[in-house]
């Protein structure tokens, strides 16, 4: 049976049948992942899928907001915050990807971060932290998966190794290259070679043979040939002024690519480096606060307010019990809510050990990124001081430094506000 479409104002359903259907992973911001869903529907608002459960189809409704990215088994995606605010062209993007044909790319597609750049090669080993490859071309080599942002296998199959909410916007930057299989960003810096290829066409008018392989081997400007030989010299202009209305269109090329992004001068870059760190313990210190039995529920409560300040928006936790198998992930403030109910007579959050696992490294969108690490023990205790439970679990926490403009006598200055994100289990 065929896959029927529909399409009405501000909706687009996808009736689903019993084969023929890909697979999709989808990504929330809350940090939670879905595997073998079915798109079902896209409205104006949210966004619905389909999840087997037994021989059960289950049905969820999402807003739009709170989904972040959907690729398919073929290796196509979909990044919620690029549809168009056009409902027509949202539709057609919605469509687009559910009808995707398989990716016509023989190899696989590294999506590195820093600068973001799309390697295709074919993965000869890879592990829990390297990537070693071979390019088309000829040649090998090998990358830490600190530094990609995620990986697209040629059999469709995908892995992001960035957090979710970092990941996404840089996916849909290189989203043609990704699609095509055609390697990295554009550079600006190679854009003028193509002007000497240019030059022998001059030379060849002006001059005759001997001086054109001079011009050739000599690619970067005319004056090579002056070194040459002295009697061209009097037509060199000729072909600078060939050279020169030519290289002005590749000249203003760069410039929307080239997007003029602040950057952190080195003291500012430590000072920062240094205020995220103090962030995730003063994070810590709260933890303290709001699992004091001594003082007032107003007391946590501000405590609470104070420490959700510290994070983004979107920010989750992951929690882990030795009670219990797996790992939950609550939103910040839903974290912060049950740890101040939690029914001990006293609790004491302990972090040690907070430093860099990865450095603040600027991306794509001109934000600076980076994770922190630290070792955080959890002791509850009943009457008497008794403890009835602890833990030591490894967090790392990822750190956000956005710039933003600030007005100041008129005139506009940038300054850079530091922001945790989601805080994962490195291990137990």
């Amino acid at each position: 049976m065929k896959n029927a479409i529909r399409i009405g104002t501000g909706l687009l359903i996808l009736c689903l049948t019993d084969t023929g259907f890909a697979q999709n992973a989808l990504y929330f911001t809350n940090g939670n992942r879905i595997a073998g869903a079915q798109l079902v529907e896209l409205t104006d608002e949210k966004i619905k899928f389909a999840v087997k459960r037994g021989e059960t189809m289950v049905n969820y409704s999402y807003r739009r907001e709170n989904v972040l990215m959907a690729f398919n088994q073929d290796g196509h995606f979909l990044v919620t915050s690029d549809l168009n605010a056009d409902p027509t062209q949202a539709q057609q993007q919605f469509r687009s990807f559910l009808m995707a044909q398989p990716r016509p790319i023989q190899t696989d597609l590294l999506v590195k971060a820093v600068p973001l750049t799309v390697i295709p090669a074919t993965i000869s080993y890879e592990s829990d932290e390297v990537v070693n490859y071979q390019l088309p071309g000829g040649g090998a080599g090998s990358i830490s998966k600190a530094d990609l942002v995620g990986i697209v296998y040629r059999n469709g199959r995908h892995q992001i190794l960035r957090d979710p909410g970092e990941a996404a916007p840089l996916l849909a930057t290189v989203r043609q290259q990704l699609a095509t299989g055609t390697g990295s960003v554009p550079d600006p810096t190679p854009q003028p070679a193509p002007a000497p290829a240019v030059a022998p066409v001059a030379a060849a008018v002006i001059a005759p043979a001997p001086i054109a392989p001079a011009v050739t081997e000599s690619a970067p400007a005319p004056v090579a040939p002056a070194a040459v030989a002295p009697v061209p010299v009097t037509p060199a202009p000729q072909p600078m002024i060939a050279q020169t209305s030519l290289t002005s269109t590749p000249t203003t090329t760069p410039a929307p690519v080239a997007v003029d992004k602040p950057k952190l001068t080195d003291e500012e870059y430590q000072t920062y480096r240094t205020k995220a760190l103090r962030k995730v313990d003063e994070f810590a210190s709260y933890l303290n606060v709001i699992t004091d039995k001594k003082l007032t529920g107003d007391e946590k409560d501000k405590a609470i307010e104070q420490a959700a300040k510290l994070f983004m928006p979107s920010a989750t936790i992951e929690v882990t019990s030795a009670s219990r198998p797996g790992s939950r992930r609550y939103p910040i403030r839903d974290y912060l809510t049950r740890l101040k109910l939690l029914p001990y007579s006293s609790a004491k959050v302990e972090w040690s050990e907070i430093q860099y696992i990865r450095e603040l490294t600027q991306a794509a969108d001109g934000n600076y990124y980076g994770t922190i690490t630290g070792q955080q023990t959890f002791t509850g205790y009943g009457q008497g001081d008794n403890v009835l439970y602890s833990d030591v679990t490894q967090k790392n926490v990822r750190v956000k430094l956005q710039s933003y403009q600030k007005l100041i006598d008129g005139q506009g200055q940038v300054n850079w506000e530091v922001l945790l994100g989601n805080i994962g289990v490195a291990n137990n």
